[in-house]
């Protein structure tokens, strides 16, 4: 039996709690730290407690070519 595909989710792909007050953490925005890592921030609604993720930075698109001669 198949079933209808669902549709995309509004909701966040991850709920994390405050560590300070386990409010809840919304996104508050990305910045650069340097050409291959990114800083996401996360603010709590509840007393504005800060989390910062630090990730790497997605690709911003078309791959390199092999540099074969």
């Amino acid at each position: 039996m198949r079933h209808a595909a669902a549709p995309a989710s509004s909701l966040p792909s991850l709920m994390m709690p405050c560590p300070v007050c386990a409010g809840r953490m919304v996104f508050d925005g990305r910045r650069p730290v340097s050409a291959e890592l990114e800083d996401s921030i996360f603010a709590c609604r509840r007393c504005g407690a800060e989390l910062i993720r630090t990730s790497m930075r997605k690709s911003s698109g078309g791959g390199t070519a092999s540099e074969a001669a």
